[in-house]
């Protein structure tokens, strides 16, 4: 009887004993969990901190991109502008430099003579000339002795013949085929002597002028070359 009393307090002591130790075992496995996810959500914080710089470097090269693109348009721009600037001021300057060739290089001047006589009968007849002693800018034609104008601007023009009173002479100047202007020479004595004239003109580029004999009239030459017409451009228009 004693026996069994004493073994229901052992028994009930070592059930007591054998809680305390299951309990002792949950506690340390609660702490360890309870460590782990401590650990855990420190590492979520920190690999949440490290996106959210990620995400902030992402912004920010977005926002250099953007602004990147926007300069690149504003250099296109000005790059065209430049370019567009460019062909205007090589075009005004290749026309200015033509129009500085132009005045510059085309110096025009004629000076011609005949060296035989001329008798106009029942019509007027062209004076023809010979002898070219200058004909810069080509505008005189040794083929028809009309003078073309190379460019427009101002002329002058001068022709000198020798006549005597016997055969008078009547020279006119022509223009696009109007008489503009005329000599004449006459000496009631027998003598010789020398007409001619002068004159200022307006010509546009492509107008000619010569020189005509009156119908019935005369001029004399020979190869001292007494009958003479010259022309030289005064300015450009």
């Amino acid at each position: 009887m004693l026996t069994a009393v004493v073994l229901v307090p052992l028994l009930l002591l070592s059930n007591t004993l054998a809680q305390d130790d299951t309990i002792s075992e949950i506690q340390k496995t609660i702490y360890v969990l309870e460590h782990r996810m401590n650990t855990a959500e420190s590492s979520l914080v920190k690999a949440l901190g490290r996106v959210a710089v990620t995400e902030s470097k992402l912004q920010q090269a977005e926002t250099k991109l953007v602004q990147a693109d926007v300069k690149r348009v504003q250099l296109e721009s000005e790059l065209k502008d430049m370019k567009n600037t460019d062909t205007k001021n090589s075009a005004a300057i290749a026309g200015l430099l033509a129009t500085l060739q132009g005045k510059q290089t085309r110096h025009i001047a004629f000076s011609v003579g005949r060296s035989t006589s001329l008798t106009a009968t029942g019509e007027n007849k062209v004076i023809t000339y010979d002898k070219i002693w200058l004909n810069d800018g080509n505008g005189f034609n040794k083929f028809n002795s009309y003078f073309v104008a190379p460019l427009s601007g101002v002329y002058m023009f001068t022709y000198n013949n020798l006549y005597h009173s016997n055969k008078n002479s009547f020279v006119l100047f022509m223009m696009n085929g109007k008489h503009v202007q005329s000599s004449q020479g006459y000496d009631a004595n027998g003598g010789w002597g020398m007409s001619g004239n002068e004159i200022q003109l307006r010509l546009q580029k492509g107008d000619s002028v010569w020189l005509e004999l009156g119908k019935n009239h005369y001029i004399y030459s020979n190869v001292y070359l007494y009958s003479s017409f010259t022309g030289q451009l005064i300015y450009q228009n």
